[in-house]
């Protein structure tokens, strides 16, 4: 059947119902071409934006594709809303996108699940039937979209955010060749597990760019060195420990959680001693931690920090993820009783759990339970805490009550996976054909990194139509 973009659309357009506007979640854009309709990512508000996830014209995700750029709940959080609606778009991701799609979004289903019908966006039933409809698409590789024969392709560009992250290039050739890259989420040059970007622009190809959507997450924030943020959060561990208290270290399930631990293997027996407990209450996480521990030696990086041949073999690359002393808490239950034993626990230990915001996952009976009441505990934050989160209200008292009171909040910078100032983003840009660049759509940040981000790209005379679009503002490609 041939879907019809939407009326007074140009002959190409871009329009944004997530992920721009100043929001930083929801990420969804769909793309009208002559009579095909794509989106790049369909993911979930979160936090004070939740409610937008009901938001829902079904004319406006009427597509051919689904385009996902990285397996985040931002990024895929809604897709099996739109299959409970009766949709039915292709979904198309990367090998290692789709090897972790599945686990994030029962466990998304999950959580829904819990809630009143009436405010339950979907069940594992939609989870199911969006995974039908789920290609994994070879990286490098022009795959058509779209209606047949209107000549569009996308080709998957690795970008090192996340295991199986992409940056996309849709190339249209009708009537001349034109070019559209939207970033995703970009990675650093050099990031845990999958690696960064330098270990991909190789494969990037040279075609003249003439639309870009760019990211701008972390464009005000320079970035900290690895050994800098390791230093840092072993210290602020150690320190802890000495003030006579344990950490509870709330982390983000995907890629967060096992770059911790592969921090703490390398540095069990130095400034993590080999008796110090490790207790993992994270179920996602530890799901996820199986999916990485199943992957193929070429799909994990060899690099740890400033090291790209850190890891010299097969085994050493897997054992990544082994901990000495370790153990894993399993029910609600079991993790309701472990916040009162460990709450005055006079060893040391370090607790992983899920909920990086300390809004959902296991963080919550921490932070609400016996552990944080003493003050001598900490909860040490890695992830970037969304405004309005419990998280951020926490980073800004300092201790989990104010005034001092209840265990003390720590924030480390420097674990973002996002690619952070103008010099590692333009360091990123710059490997693609810039030359004929048009127009620059600035998304994914708040405001002043939009801002910020629009001033260096006129700064650096790249892009002759700089747009920093708001939700569902119509942007014609040419």
């Amino acid at each position: 059947m041939s879907r019809s973009i939407e009326s007074g659309a140009s002959r190409g357009e871009i329009i944004s119902y997530g992920g721009n506007g100043g929001l930083i979640t929801g990420s969804c854009h769909r793309t009208n071409i002559d009579n095909s309709s794509f989106l790049i990512d369909c993911g979930l508000f979160q936090s004070e934006d939740e409610k937008r996830n009901f938001n829902f014209d079904r004319d406006k995700y009427l597509v051919n594709d689904i385009l996902i750029t990285h397996s985040h709940a931002d990024h895929i959080g809604r897709l099996p809303f739109l299959f409970r609606e009766g949709l039915n778009p292709r979904i198309l991701a990367t090998e290692l996108t789709a090897t972790f799609m599945e686990t994030m979004l029962l466990n998304s289903a999950k959580i829904q699940e819990k809630k009143d019908y009436e405010y339950r966006l979907y069940d594992s039933s939609d989870v199911d039937q969006a995974l039908k409809h789920l290609k994994v698409v070879d990286l490098y590789t022009e795959i058509p979209i779209g209606q047949k024969n209107n000549r569009i392709t996308a080709e998957f560009l690795q970008n090192g955010h996340v295991m199986g992250s992409s940056s996309i290039l849709i190339r249209s050739f009708n009537p001349e060749p034109k070019s559209i890259l939207f970033t995703g989420d970009m990675g650093k040059p050099n990031q845990s597990l999958c690696g960064g970007y330098t270990e991909q622009v190789s494969n990037y190809p040279n075609d003249a760019i003439d639309v870009l959507m760019v990211e701008s997450t972390n464009f005000n924030r320079e970035p900290v060195p690895f050994k800098e943020k390791e230093t840092n959060f072993l210290n602020t561990i150690n320190n802890v420990w000495k003030d006579g208290g344990n950490p509870l270290l709330p982390s983000l399930s995907f890629h967060r959680l096992q770059e911790i631990i592969e921090i703490i293997h390398n540095n069990q027996g130095g400034l993590i001693p080999d008796d110090c407990r490790i207790v993992i209450d994270a179920p996602l996480g530890v799901s996820l931690l199986e999916k990485f521990k199943s992957l193929k030696s070429n799909q994990l990086s060899p690099r740890y920090g400033d090291d790209p041949y850190f890891y010299k073999t097969e085994e050493e690359s897997l054992d990544r993820f082994s901990l000495n002393n370790v153990s894993f808490i399993q029910s609600h239950e079991e993790s309701v009783a472990s916040s009162s034993s460990l709450s005055q626990y006079s060893g040391k230990v370090i607790i992983l759990t899920g909920g990086g915001m300390g809004e959902f996952g296991r963080s919550v009976n921490y932070i609400e339970g016996n552990f944080c009441k003493n003050p001598k505990n900490a909860i040490i934050f890695t992830c970037y805490q969304v405004e309005g989160t419990p998280g951020a209200k926490l980073v800004k008292r300092k201790s989990v009550y104010g005034n001092g009171k209840g265990a003390k909040v720590f924030h480390i910078n420097g674990f973002t996976s996002h690619i952070s100032g103008a010099k590692e983003t333009f360091g990123f840009l710059n490997r693609f054909n810039l030359n004929n660049l048009n127009t620059v759509i600035v998304n994914h940040g708040q405001n002043s990194s939009r801002l910020a981000m629009a001033e260096e790209f006129k700064r650096r005379g790249i892009g002759e139509n700089i747009i920093l679009p708001s939700l569902n503002q119509r942007i014609p490609l040419y």
